[in-house]
């Protein structure tokens, strides 16, 4: 098996893993908390919360991601088996 396909389904496991999802949800929404009880003076409170947010949402693309290279390749390996991508 390849890493790229191991890859695809780890990250595959982690979507569908309903106790995965729901931490990401529990620490999605503290930060929004944080972010929207916030006092106009504490700007790095609110700094940190968004940083949070971004990286929570990079790691939901990058799961996505793995997921889709892999589908792509598969694809692409069915339709032209002889061409195979780097």
């Amino acid at each position: 098996m390849t890493e790229l396909r191991i890859q695809a389904e780890e990250a595959k496991r982690l979507k569908n893993d309903t106790a995965f999802q729901q931490f990401v949800q529990d620490v999605r929404d503290t930060q929004l908390h944080v972010f929207a009880d916030s006092a106009a003076s504490e700007v790095d409170v609110r700094e940190e919360a968004h940083a949070i947010l971004r990286a929570l949402n990079q790691i939901e693309i990058q799961l996505c991601r793995y997921c889709s290279r892999a589908y792509l390749r598969s694809q692409t390996e069915e339709l032209v088996p002889w061409k195979r991508l780097a």
